[in-house]
């Protein structure tokens, strides 16, 4: 029975123990799945108020501690999560806050990396809470010690203390963690540029075939800092070069060649530099729409940041000097890329109601109508002033031109011709000038009385500003005066000092020697005439009538010399009479036959003039810049005219030689004429009233000095044939010449003008 009792306690425990050994079995399985089912669902950072940035780890169960080591170069803090499964759907997660870059997660085998990629190492802490794993990362002042204080070596914690600049106070820190290049679908290289802080002022210039991009307060990581060849992309970009000194990051790029165009524009901390490739027409028509802006090319993003900081990072940066009043002031946003500086501020004054004025240097921001009052206010200061002043004289000689002239220069009023080229002023103008100068001088009470009414104009804005206004050349005040001593050629001027020094410069300005040009020109007038006469007469004279002595038929009498038959009665009874028009200058006479009471008589007569004329005019004729000088050289014909109320009167026709021209000499040396040249003669008589050869030109032209030019020319060609003959005879066949008479004429006639001028040098000038 003992046994039996034994044996069922036995079974009993046995029994107890497999199904506690099952249950803890199912119980530890069951932990150890829930324990691999642990997934991260989230990482989240957040800024916190003593500058220190936070990761927040969520899992979907119990977290546990991770195990954390950091590198140097590159700055990095690596988290393993053992027994934990990645549940997010992209691998990397950009930051750019803080000192943090970017997240990337990668599972391998039994854990779960989690790699947070940082500009620069720094203190970090890890701890637990819950179902969140949370990494706390020192700001720049530092934090607590590290827990995990083992896995920090002291090389991974930087203390780097930066430099400081005007522009480090006015610009947030800002870190460039990565960039990339692309090349992008038109074949354009594309720069991908990754920044920390979206608050940025980037500048963009070209120097040397290089575009130099620069980030101001800005550094780089150490491994980012190398070149980059790029050239099998085929793009416009070749290298590109980052490093960072004394605050500045820039980023050099060079190109393959001169035929490109570059853009840059900003997006959610991404930069984004494009170059493209253009033709040569293409970079001509862009380098000219930059004209209008000369500034360097800057990309500027800010939110709500003050004006006056703004005008502050632009005067630093260009190195202008700027003086913004108190009444600057407000917030602006913006976002300008890849724009000249000049042009950005424009904008920025536009957007807030603001004007500028530059002199020198110095550039003067202030709200628009402010800068007016301000010039006004300085003006009428000036007015005070001025009347104020005391009078002296001065006794200035004037050279070269006539004091006249800069007695109106200095009322204001147009000298035109007077005195330049010996004329005389327009009568207006020496009226006008006249009741100026003739005015009664003030007494000493109207003196004190006038510098009242001025010092009270003045102050109120009132007459003496409306009546500078009215004339703004004037450059006597109005107390000043001048009067002309003709005599000694000397202006006499009562005027305050200022005013008398600027009528001193004015008059060392134009006070000088005026050149002198000498114009030469030439008439040619070429003829070459030619003549040819050949006539015959041919008839019957008395039986008493002999021709060149008792010969017959072929006696030969020459014209002129003694013989029977005379030309009269030859001609008194020629059946042919086809001699020259004029004496012949030979002639040839035969008898033909002689019968019981009549001799038949021939006489041949020639005729042949040549004539070749030239005819030269020369005029010349001196005169100084942009005066008229005249030369003519010729006869008055006199004629007879009468008429029913006057009677018989003698009047005179010019035929002349003249040469008019106004020469003016240009800057470059050429010397440009207004001429007229003619040359008149006498011509034929109609009811006793010469007429006259007129032959002339009137031009306009421009010549090198000392050169010579052909102004133009006319010609005149005359062709004339004429054949009398008697018909019928004149086409018999080897007599017909018997009974023609020709005359052959050709007249050529051409005309030619030049011109030379020379500018006569000083004799200051031969001397150098």
């Amino acid at each position: 029975m003992k046994k039996k009792l034994n044996a069922v306690i036995k079974h009993a425990w046995f029994r107890y123990f497999w199904i506690s050994s099952c249950g803890v079995f199912f119980l530890l399985q069951s932990i150890s799945v829930e324990a691999n089912n642990i997934t991260l669902t989230d990482m989240v950072v957040r800024q916190l108020t003593n500058d220190s940035l936070q990761v927040q780890f969520e899992m979907t169960g119990p977290a546990q501690l991770p195990k954390v080591f950091s590198t140097t170069n590159p700055a990095r803090i690596a988290l393993d999560f053992y027994g934990v499964t990645n549940g997010l759907d992209k691998k990397t997660r950009v930051v750019n806050t803080g000192l943090v870059t970017n997240l990337v997660t990668a599972e391998v085998a039994d854990r779960l990396r989690v790699v947070v990629n940082l500009q620069e190492i720094t203190r970090f802490d890890t701890k637990v809470v819950g179902n969140n794993v949370l990494l706390t990362l020192s700001g720049a002042e530092g934090a607590a010690p590290a827990a995990h204080s083992a896995l920090v070596t002291a090389s991974s914690v930087i203390d780097a203390k930066p430099v400081t600049t005007p522009l480090s106070s006015l610009l947030p820190e800002q870190t460039i963690s990565h960039f990339d290049f692309k090349r992008g679908d038109q074949g354009e290289g594309k720069i991908l540029i990754s920044l920390v802080n979206p608050n940025t002022v980037v500048n963009a210039k070209e120097e040397g075939g290089h575009v130099v991009i620069s980030f101001i307060n800005t550094h780089v990581s150490p491994s980012v800092s190398k070149r980059l060849d790029v050239t099998e992309f085929a793009t416009p970009v070749k290298f590109i070069d980052i490093n960072t000194v004394n605050q500045e990051t820039k980023l050099t790029v060079s190109m393959l060649n001169n035929f490109y165009d570059y853009s840059l524009f900003q997006s959610e901390g991404l930069l984004t530099i494009e170059f493209r490739e253009v033709s040569s027409i293409e970079k001509q028509s862009l380098e000219k729409e930059k004209t209008k802006y000369t500034g360097e090319r800057l990309s500027l993003n800010f939110q709500n940041i003050d004006i006056r900081s703004v005008i502050a990072i632009l005067a630093e940066f260009t190195g202008q000097n700027v003086v913004a009043g108190d009444d600057v002031v407000g917030s602006i946003t913006l976002k300008l890329d890849d724009v000249p500086w000049d042009e950005a501020l424009d904008f920025v004054m536009m957007t807030k109601g603001l004007e500028k004025y530059e002199t020198n240097n110095v550039t003067l921001i202030a709200p628009v109508g402010k800068i007016k009052e301000y010039k006004e206010k300085q003006k009428e200061t000036e007015i005070v002033v001025e009347q104020m002043d005391p009078l002296i004289t001065e006794y200035i000689e004037i050279n070269y031109a006539k004091a006249e002239n800069f007695r109106n220069l200095l009322y204001g009023k147009d000298t035109g011709a007077f005195g330049s080229c010996g004329g005389k002023s327009d009568v207006a103008s020496s009226s006008e000038l006249s009741e100026e100068v003739s005015a009664p001088a003030p007494t000493n009470q109207d003196q004190s009385q006038s510098m009242l009414q001025s010092l009270t104009g003045a102050m109120s804005g009132g007459t003496a500003a409306a009546t500078s206004k009215s004339e703004p050349f004037k450059l006597l005040s109005s107390r000043g005066s001048v009067v002309v001593d003709a005599r000694t050629n000397t202006l006499i001027i009562r005027e305050t000092a200022k005013r008398i020094e600027e009528v001193k410069k004015l008059i060392r300005k134009l006070d000088v020697t005026v050149r002198q040009v000498m114009i030469e020109s030439r008439i040619v007038v070429a003829s070459n005439s030619f003549v040819k006469e050949l006539g015959t007469r041919f008839g019957v004279a008395g039986a008493g009538s002999s021709f060149g002595g008792t010969g017959g038929l072929g006696t030969v009498g020459v014209a002129g010399t003694a013989g029977s038959v005379n030309g009269t009665a030859l001609l008194n009874d020629a059946l042919v009479d086809l001699g020259t028009s004029t004496n012949p200058y030979g002639a040839l006479g035969m008898t033909l036959a002689r019968g019981a009471d009549y001799v038949l008589n021939l006489e041949l007569s020639a005729l042949q003039d040549e004539g070749l004329g030239e005819l030269v005019s020369n005029p010349r004729v001196m005169t100084t810049d942009r005066c008229q000088a005249s030369i003519k050289q010729g006869v008055q014909i006199p004629y007879q005219s009468s008429s029913a109320n006057q009677g018989t009167k003698v009047q005179f026709k010019e035929a002349v030689l003249q040469l008019d021209v106004t020469p003016q000499v240009t800057p470059s040396g050429s010397i440009i004429m207004d001429l007229f040249i003619s040359k008149d003669a006498q011509g034929a008589l109609t009811n006793n009233i010469p007429s006259i050869d007129t032959q002339n030109v009137k031009t306009n032209v421009r010549v090198n000095d000392g050169e010579t030019v052909v102004l133009g020319g006319i010609y005149e060609g005359t062709t004339r044939s004429n054949v009398n003959k008697v018909p019928f005879f004149a086409d018999l066949p080897g007599i017909g010449f018997l009974f023609q008479h020709t005359l052959n004429k050709d007249d050529k006639k051409e005309l030619l003008i030049f011109v030379t001028p020379k500018v006569i040098k000083d004799s200051e000038d031969h001397i150098n």
